[in-house]
C-alpha cells in the first residue's frame, strides 16, 4: 500500500493505512433490517486505505481494483451513481463533512483482497475503512457502534439499499477468533468464541456475482413491513417481526398473501436459529449449530426464496459429504458463496466434489 500510495501520490510522508474485514454470516439471514439477532464472524480479507491530509480542500481517491480516480473539492459533493464503488467511499465523506469532522482535503489509495458481489460485504468494508481512516487523520471521536449507524446510512442515501446494520457493525467490532452475537434492535452484542476444534469454517464461492440492490433485497424488506403491519393490527406492541411468534404468523396465516406469509415464517423462525446457533457455538455442540445451519438454508432457498441454483448445488455437495456437519448459502444470496462447518480430514474430499458444480456450471 506505502508503494502504490508514493507512485500515486508521490512520498509517503504523514501516510496512514487502515484495514476493516470483510465477514461471513454464521447464521441469521435477513433478520437484521427485522430488528433481529445475527451471528456473523470476521474474515481474514479486507480493505485497505492509505490516506493523508491536504492542506486545501481538495480529495482525490483512487481505487486500485477499478483503476479509476475520483476528484473534487469538499463542498461541491456530487452524488455518485448508485452502486459505483465511489459512493460508499464519498458517502462517508459527506456526512462526516455534514457533521463538521472534517476539516480539509485529502488524498487516498483503495485497495483489497475481498471478492465483490460474493457475500463478504465488501461494501460495509470499503464504508467501515473509509470511516477508519478519516478518523485516523483528523482525531474526531466516534464510537464504533455509531460508525457503523453512519455507514448503514451510507448504504440508505447513497447506494441506495435498505441494509439492516450487521454487516456494518461486524466490519467494524468483530475479533478475531470470536463470533458476533449482535441484537439488532438493542445493539447489544457478545462476543463468542469460535472453538471448533478439528472442525473449520468453509467459504465457497459460487462464482455468481449479484448486485445487492437488484437482487430483490429491497423487495424482501417491502413484503415483511406488510407482515408487520398486519400484525400490528391485532398486536399494538408489535415493531418489526422481531415481535412476532410462529402462533401469530399460523394464526393469521390466512389474512397473509402466500409469499408475504412465508418471508414472515422464514425471519421468525430464523431469530429462534440464531439464539439456539448462539448457546451451541458457546457450548462447543458443532452438530446442533450444523443442524441449525441446514435448517437455515433451507428455509431460506423455499420461504424467504433467496438462494439460486448455484448456491443449492454447492449447499447438496456439502451436506452429503462425509464431515460436514453444516452447510447454508450466506449474505444476501441470489449468488455469493457458501459457509460451511467440516471436519479439516473432510475438506480435501469436499474440494475434490467440486468437480461436479464446475462441470455442471461449465465454469472450466
Amino acid at each position: 500500500m506505502r508503494a502504490q500510495f508514493q507512485s500515486h501520490f508521490g512520498g509517503a510522508q504523514d501516510l496512514s493505512v487502515v484495514m476493516a474485514p470483510g465477514r461471513v454470516n454464521l447464521i441469521g439471514e435477513y433478520t437484521d433490517f427485522n430488528d433481529g439477532f445475527v451471528l456473523p464472524m470476521t474474515v481474514d480479507r479486507g480493505v485497505y486505505i492509505g490516506i493523508r491530509p491536504r492542506r486545501d480542500d481538495r480529495v482525490s481517491v483512487i481505487s486500485l481494483k477499478f483503476n479509476e480516480t475520483v476528484t473534487y473539492d469538499l463542498g461541491a459533493f456530487a452524488q455518485p451513481k448508485a452502486g459505483h464503488w465511489s459512493c460508499y467511499v464519498l458517502g462517508v465523506v459527506e456526512e462526516l463533512r455534514l457533521l463538521g469532522l472534517i476539516s480539509s482535503g485529502f488524498e487516498a489509495v483503495i485497495d483489497g483482497n475481498l471478492n465483490l458481489g460474493a457475500g463478504l460485504s465488501s461494501s460495509a468494508a470499503v464504508e467501515t475503512a473509509t470511516a477508519l481512516a478519516l478518523q485516523t487523520i483528523f482525531k474526531f471521536t466516534m464510537p464504533r457502534a455509531d460508525i457503523a449507524a453512519l455507514c448503514q446510512r451510507v448504504e440508505h442515501r447513497y447506494a441506495g439499499v435498505m441494509c439492516g446494520i450487521m454487516d456494518q457493525f461486524a466490519s467494524g467490532l468483530g475479533r478475531a477468533n470470536h463470533a458476533l452475537m449482535l441484537d439488532c434492535r438493542s445493539l447489544s452484542y457478545v462476543d463468542i468464541p469460535v472453538t471448533l476444534g478439528d472442525h473449520r469454517v468453509v467459504i465457497i464461492s459460487s462464482e455468481v456475482k449479484r448486485e445487492l440492490a437488484a437482487s430483490a433485497y429491497n423487495e424482501r424488506r417491502a413484503q415483511c413491513e406488510e407482515g408487520v403491519a398486519l400484525f400490528k393490527q391485532y398486536d399494538p406492541s408489535v415493531r418489526a417481526l422481531r415481535d412476532v411468534t410462529l402462533d401469530q404468523v399460523n394464526a393469521h396465516a390466512s389474512e397473509l398473501s402466500d409469499i408475504v406469509r412465508r418471508r414472515c415464517s422464514h425471519v421468525v423462525s430464523e431469530n429462534m436459529r440464531v439464539l439456539n446457533a448462539s448457546a451451541a457455538l458457546g457450548g462447543g455442540d458443532l452438530e446442533a449449530f450444523g443442524a441449525l445451519m441446514n435448517a437455515s438454508h433451507q428455509s431460506l432457498r423455499d420461504d424467504f426464496e433467496v438462494s439460486c441454483d448455484e448456491l443449492d448445488c454447492l449447499v447438496d455437495i456439502a451436506q452429503g459429504t462425509a464431515g460436514v456437519l453444516g452447510s447454508r448459502m450466506t449474505g444476501a444470496g441470489f449468488g455469493g458463496c457458501t459457509v460451511t462447518l467440516v471436519h479439516q480430514d473432510a475438506i480435501e474430499g469436499l474440494k475434490a466434489r467440486l468437480a461436479d458444480y464446475e462441470a455442471r456450471f461449465a465454469l472450466k
